[in-house]
Formats: C-alpha cells, sequence, structure tokens
C-alpha cells in the first residue's frame, strides 16, 4: 500500500460565452409557467459556471445590454427553482446581475423584485445575503 498527496482541482470552469448568456436570457423572458422542464444541453456551461463568485461573473455581465440583464435575473430565478442542480443559494448569479444592474438605475426596481420573490424560495434573492 502507498501513500500520495491529493492535489484539489482549483481550477474553475470557463466562463460562459455570451451567446450561451443570450441564450439563457431568451429563456427569461418567458412566462414562468412556460419554463421548460429541463434545461437545455446547450446550457451546461453556464450549469458548471452558476456558483462563481461576483468577481468571476462580472466581467462577464458589464458588457450586456440593460434589458438582457434583467431577462437573465429572472432566467436564474427561475433555472434554481424548475431545474435539479441549480441551486445557488446566496451565489444565485441573479444576486450579482441585480449588483450589476444598480449603478445603472435600474435597480432596485419594485415590479422586478415582486416577481423575483413571487418565483422562488431561495430567500437570499434579489439582494444577496446580508451577512456576507
Amino acid at each position: 500500500m502507498s501513500l500520495g498527496t491529493w492535489t484539489p482541482d482549483n481550477t474553475a470552469p470557463q466562463p460562459p460565452t455570451r451567446d450561451t448568456l443570450i441564450q439563457a436570457a431568451t429563456l427569461g423572458q418567458a412566462d414562468a409557467e412556460f419554463f421548460p422542464a429541463q434545461a437545455p444541453d446547450a446550457l451546461n456551461e453556464l450549469h458548471e459556471w452558476i456558483k462563481q463568485p461576483q468577481s468571476q461573473w462580472q466581467p462577464e455581465l458589464e458588457p450586456l445590454e440593460t434589458e438582457t440583464l434583467i431577462a437573465l435575473v429572472r432566467f436564474f430565478t427561475l433555472a434554481e427553482q424548475h431545474w435539479a442542480g441549480w441551486e445557488a443559494g446566496d451565489k444565485n448569479p441573479a444576486i450579482w446581475i441585480c449588483k450589476t444592474l444598480k449603478p445603472r438605475g435600474a435597480f432596485p426596481d419594485v415590479e422586478l423584485t415582486r416577481w423575483v420573490k413571487a418565483n422562488t424560495d431561495n430567500r437570499f434573492l434579489p439582494y444577496g445575503n446580508p451577512l456576507a
């Protein structure tokens, strides 16, 4: 029997492409009752990236238009609620997106906040963990 050392793989997955984010935003524009029951295969790279910290998400979010970001808030809210394995808690990208919208003057938005609260069980959405 030999003993060796184990080194965890600390490499982060590749960030999602702009096309993947746009595809997710398109799903986020649909009404909640028409959200797909399963994640499309094309969104696998997004699933691998879902729990990345805000510092990793920020460069991916900044270039996107405000309307796209709002649709992504809706997408990540619904994805976490409807798809197994997409649970992100206080690391849900919808939180980082709302923080990106704030300096643009597009958040807080009473209507969006109401919609998010009505479509999730995640107590951290849309503002994040107040103790973090």
